[in-house]
């Protein structure tokens, strides 16, 4: 099985994931920027090759949002266009659980890959407020937040915390 229309799609970069819309097997919508550009201030939403999205990785995940918000993201690991099913979308899940805080909703493959495209060319990239995973999880849910940022600041403040005691 491989990834659908408008599905949320992520990989492994090492120190962070990298977010996309997958489109089909050739495109993917998502921020992207040139290798050259180390202070990423010219990173910019467009729709590029899966390969491009991969860069040096051929190992990725299908996000898979139920329309029940109480049931949890189901992360499918995937190698190409074969994937083994994996139960792992912690991270996934507990961003969506502001459900109780934030009203969403998961929105159609048309409906994701539409809000993609009319943000393509979009130049607002903030690595802490508005990153790719922000832009992926918004187009599916029209919520912009990101599991990794909100990772890093509760460590933050959860050190700080620890420091002042």
């Amino acid at each position: 099985m491989k990834p659908e229309y408008g599905d949320v799609i992520c990989v492994n970069h090492g120190i962070y994931n990298h977010f996309g819309i997958y489109v089909d097997e050739n495109h993917v919508i998502h921020y992207a920027g040139k290798d050259e550009d180390f202070f990423l201030r010219k990173m910019h939403i467009d729709e590029t090759s899966m390969d491009k999205f991969l860069g040096n990785s051929n190992r990725y995940y299908v996000y898979k949002f139920s329309e029940d918000s109480s049931k949890s993201v189901k992360r499918i690991r995937a190698n190409g266009l074969n994937r083994g099913y994996k139960e792992s979308a912690y991270a996934m899940y507990m961003l969506l659980k502001l459900k109780n805080k934030i009203k969403y909703k998961i929105y159609s493959p048309d409906e994701t890959v539409k809000r993609a495209r009319s943000r393509i060319g979009e130049r607002r990239f903030n690595l802490g407020f508005n990153n790719c995973e922000y832009f992926a999880v918004w187009c599916k849910t029209g919520v912009s937040q990101s599991y990794q940022v909100n990772l890093v600041l509760d460590a933050i403040f959860i050190k700080s915390k620890i420091d002042i005691y």
